[in-house]
C-alpha cells in the first residue's frame, strides 16, 4: 500500500523541521531552566551531535559561573508533529477523491500498454445526402472501404 501524496508531504515537513528545530533554532523556549537560576543570568542554546536531535544550553550566572544541559525538544516536536498532520490532510482534501484515483486506475489497466489502436490513414468518408438508391449504393461502397483500409 502506498502512501501518497499526503503521507509524503507530512513527511517532508517532519524531516525539514526536525532539521529547523535542531539545527537553527527551537521553536519554544530555546533554553528551558533559565528561571531557575539567579536573576540576571542567561542562557544560550546550540545544537548537540552527541545525541543527535537534541540542543545543548549554556546557562550562565551573573557571578561568572557556567552550566551545561542537554535536551530533547519534546513540545516543540508535538508542534512540529500536528502540523505535519495538518498539512497532510489539507493536501488529501486538495487532492483528487480515493474514488476518482481508482477510475483512473481502472481505465488505464483496460488498456494493454503498447496496443493503441493505429490511427487510421484516411478520414471517414462524408455520405452523400440521401435520397436516391444510387447515392446509398456508393454510400455502402465507400463505408466497406473504408473498413477495409483501416
Amino acid at each position: 500500500m502506498s502512501g501518497g501524496p499526503p503521507i509524503r508531504a507530512g513527511l517532508a515537513i517532519v524531516v525539514i523541521g526536525l532539521l529547523f528545530i535542531w539545527l537553527i533554532r527551537p521553536i519554544g523556549d530555546p533554553c528551558p531552566d533559565v528561571d531557575k537560576l539567579p536573576s540576571g543570568s542567561s542562557g544560550s542554546s546550540a545544537p548537540s551531535f552527541a545525541p543527535p536531535l537534541t540542543r545543548a544550553c549554556t546557562y550562565s550566572t551573573p557571578d561568572g559561573t557556567q552550566a551545561r544541559k542537554r535536551y530533547v525538544p519534546l513540545l516543540d516536536l508535538v508542534a512540529l508533529l500536528l502540523v505535519a498532520g495538518l498539512v497532510g490532510g489539507a493536501v488529501s482534501l486538495a487532492g483528487p477523491g480515493r474514488r476518482e484515483l481508482r477510475e483512473r486506475a481502472a481505465s488505464a489497466s483496460h488498456r494493454p500498454p503498447g496496443r493503441e489502436p493505429p490511427p487510421s490513414a484516411a478520414p471517414a468518408p462524408v455520405a452523400p445526402p440521401v435520397g436516391d438508391e444510387q447515392a446509398q449504393h456508393e454510400r455502402a461502397r465507400r463505408v466497406r472501404e473504408a473498413r477495409r483500409r483501416g
